[in-house]
C-alpha cells in the first residue's frame, strides 16, 4: 500500500490568497470556512483538484471563487476541475455531518 502525497499547504495557500481559509481537512477533502466550498484530492491525478461548491452558494459568488481558485491553482501548478455542488446535513440523532455530492 502506498502512501498519497497530497498538497494541503499548497491548497491551504491557494485559500487563503482568495480570502478563505480552510476550516477542515480529512483524508481527501478540504473545507473552507463557511462551507463555501470543498476541494477534494484527485487519488489518480495529483495535479488535480475537484472543486464542489455549496448548493446554498449564491451563483455570482461560485462563479467568483472558481475563477479566483484557477487562477491561484495555475500559479501553484495544480488544475481546479469544477464538478458540482454539494450538501450538509446533520445525520439524524448524532452530531455527524453528511457530506451529498451532487
Amino acid at each position: 500500500m502506498s502512501i498519497q502525497f497530497r498538497p494541503l499547504g499548497k491548497v491551504r495557500e491557494m485559500v487563503q490568497a482568495i480570502g478563505f481559509d480552510v476550516s477542515y481537512a480529512y483524508d481527501d477533502l478540504v473545507f473552507s470556512d463557511h462551507s463555501l466550498f470543498v476541494i477534494q484530492f484527485d487519488d489518480k491525478r495529483s495535479n488535480v483538484l475537484k472543486l464542489y461548491i455549496n448548493v446554498d452558494c449564491i451563483m455570482q459568488e461560485s462563479k467568483r471563487v472558481e475563477k479566483l481558485l484557477g487562477a491561484e491553482a495555475q500559479l501553484a501548478g495544480l488544475i481546479i476541475e469544477k464538478m458540482g455542488t454539494f450538501s450538509l446535513s446533520q445525520k439524524e440523532g448524532t452530531e455527524e455531518l453528511e457530506v451529498k455530492f451532487n
